[in-house]
């Protein structure tokens, strides 16, 4: 995904006021979300996986946040998806 396809999707959210089935939101201003591993399930079970965007707060009237850490993000991600074998999306950080 390129930087101009993600404006895209955060402009769009931003614009809804929601998530939608193939694209979630996780703050991580503070840490990465403990409900993590339930996403990347969810995804799982999507024809085409789906998106997670760190950084926009959806508490915060769907704002940038930015995150805490990427590198440290990445890291526990790619930890819950190593955690089972599938297909379950792309991770974007919004620093």
């Amino acid at each position: 995904m390129t930087t101009e396809e993600l404006l895209e999707k955060l402009e769009l959210i931003q614009k809804l006021k929601c998530e939608m089935q193939t694209l979630e939101l996780k703050s991580a201003e503070k840490g990465c979300s403990r409900r993590l591993y339930d996403t990347l399930s969810s995804f799982s079970n999507q024809d085409e996986g789906g998106i997670i965007i760190f950084g926009v707060n959806e508490n915060e009237d769907y704002k940038e946040a930015g995150v805490y850490d990427p590198q440290d993000i990445q890291k526990k991600s790619m930890n819950n998806v190593c955690r089972w074998n599938r297909q379950c999306g792309r991770f974007l950080l919004w620093q």
